[in-house]
């Protein structure tokens, strides 16, 4: 008898072995993928703070430059996500530092300070 094909017993193992590489796979990957997430919130928040420098800097040389109070006023050409920050503020050596920053798309807050963004501590 020639037979051709595989039996039911070595389907159920070949299926087997798939569902336990897929849970051990899908949690590793919701992980990569969830901090490729933060990663871009972040790289949002710092493209916005740049922005908003370039925006400061312009301010400073016309006749009218920006104060803390008129930062939320200063035209800035930034195309990425929706980023708002609940305070703005110009340090002594005129670097922007924002803080309780969001994401839109993104769960969580972030501050800007010395060009980089970073979670807030707890």
């Amino acid at each position: 008898m020639n037979k051709k094909g595989f039996t039911l017993v070595e389907l159920l193992a070949v299926i087997v072995i798939l569902a336990i590489i897929a849970l051990i796979a899908t949690p590793i990957i919701i992980g990569v993928v969830n901090d490729a997430r933060k990663e871009s919130a972040k790289r949002s928040v710092e493209g916005y703070a740049k922005a908003l420098e370039s925006s400061y800097y312009l301010s400073l040389m016309s006749e009218t430059p920006a104060t803390p109070e008129t930062l939320d006023q200063l035209d800035v050409e930034y195309t990425g996500s929706e980023v708002k920050c609940t305070d703005k503020q110009i340090t002594e050596d005129n670097k922007i530092k924002l803080s309780s920053c969001t994401v839109t798309g993104f769960d969580g807050t972030f501050n800007y300070e010395n060009g980089r963004a970073t979670e807030p501590s707890a």
